[in-house]
C-alpha cells in the first residue's frame, strides 16, 4: 500500500516543517518549539538537502567546545544528505529504510523530490497499533475468539 493512501499530506500525523540551510539554528529551534516537533526538514527550493532533529541541536551545536553559535547557520548542525522516501513507496519500505538507517524521521517525496510530508516512527507505529486492533475486532466478531481466554 503507497504512502499516498495511508497518509495523505493534508493529514499527516506529523507536520512537515521545513527551513533554508542559512537560517541560523536558534530560528530552527524556535521552530520546532512553535509546531512542536522533533526535526525540521532543511530545503532547497522544495527539495530536501538535510534535516536537523532536536538532538542535532544539542550534540552539534551545543556540546562543542567551542559552542556554536545559535546564529549560525542550520547547515552546520544537519544530517546531511538526509534519506527520503516516494509517495508510492509502501509502508514496508519506509519500516525498512528507518530499520537500516537506524533513524526514526523520513521525509515523503513527491515525483519531482520535493518534501510534502513526513512519516515518523510515531506516525507508522500509531498506524499499525490501529491496523492490529482491527484484525482483532475482525476475529472477535467473525469466530467469536476472544484474546485472553483459552480455547476449550
Amino acid at each position: 500500500m503507497p504512502l499516498e493512501s495511508i497518509f495523505p499530506i493534508r493529514k499527516s500525523q506529523t507536520p512537515l516543517i521545513t527551513c533554508q540551510p542559512g537560517q541560523s539554528i536558534q530560528s530552527v529551534a524556535r521552530l520546532m518549539e512553535k509546531h512542536n516537533v522533533g526535526c525540521v526538514v532543511v530545503v532547497e527550493q522544495g527539495v530536501p538537502k538535510g534535516i536537523v532533529t532536536d538532538r542535532d541541536l544539542l550534540l552539534r551545536a551545543l556540546s562543542k567546545e567551542p559552542a556554536i553559535s545559535v546564529a549560525d547557520p542550520v547547515r552546520l548542525v544537519m544530517t546531511s544528505p538526509v534519506k527520503t522516501i516516494t509517495l508510492k513507496s509502501g509502508l514496508h519500505d519506509a519500516i525498512s529504510i528507518m530499520k537500516d538507517s537506524q533513524i526514526r524521521r523520513l521525509p515523503v517525496v513527491n515525483s519531482l523530490g520535493e518534501a510534502v510530508s513526513i512519516v515518523t516512527f510515531s506516525d507508522l507505529y500509531a498506524l499499525i497499533a490501529h491496523e492490529i486492533n482491527d484484525l482483532q475486532c475482525i476475529i472477535s466478531t467473525d469466530s467469536g475468539f476472544e484474546f485472553g481466554k483459552k480455547v476449550a
